[in-house]
């Protein structure tokens, strides 16, 4: 890897812990609540008490968007360059589990969620995603563009193949396609 490429991977990265970080404290409240609480946002801030999933956290905190990021480039790094599908099933099953444990509400999305249940119904990896619309895949996918070649044939397959089981829908992998080609 050369000095250029690791460092637009850690810019990557490091931007998306950044841009999570400074949206945690607003994470799904509206306009309004946003404004009632908080008036311009222009740096890291704590949340607040009426911050529907991550009330009191810390500002510099980062969300299931970075931990899942980071857990799929972990998976990249174990199954050199791919995902095993039961493997990260049980990855983002285990990483629920300790968010409960923390007593965290920023838990999987619904369609994540959704693809767990069907897979441990005994629904096959690429049947499991079909129902994926949100934006799960598009939130964890930084590593999987730093990792492929920037050839868009391969880019294309590799997020098909990390977002599949849990967002293998039009709208999900185009999501995901999109974030992994702006990175």
């Amino acid at each position: 890897m050369t000095q250029d490429v690791y460092d637009r991977a850690l810019g990557a990265l490091t931007g998306l812990a950044l841009g999570d970080a400074l949206g945690m404290p607003t994470q799904s409240m509206s306009r309004e609540a946003i404004r009632t609480h908080y008036g311009p946002i222009r740096s890291l801030r704590d949340a607040v008490a009426a911050q529907p999933i991550s009330p009191g956290l810390p500002a510099g905190t980062v969300t299931d968007d970075t931990e899942q990021a980071v857990l799929v480039a972990r998976l990249l790094i174990d199954g050199e360059g791919r995902i095993d599908p039961k493997t990260f099933a049980k990855s983002l099953l285990d990483w629920e589990s300790d968010m409960i444990r923390r007593g965290l509400a920023d838990l999987l999305g619904p369609s994540t969620k959704r693809a767990l249940e069907l897979l441990e119904s005994g629904v096959t990896p690429d049947e499991a995603g079909k129902t994926g619309t949100t934006n799960g895949a598009a939130m964890r996918i930084t590593p999987v563009a730093i990792a492929t070649p920037p050839e868009l044939d391969r880019l294309l397959d590799a997020v098909v193949a990390a977002s599949e089981l849990t967002h293998n829908t039009n709208l999900g992998i185009a999501a995901a396609a999109a974030v992994a080609a702006a990175v």
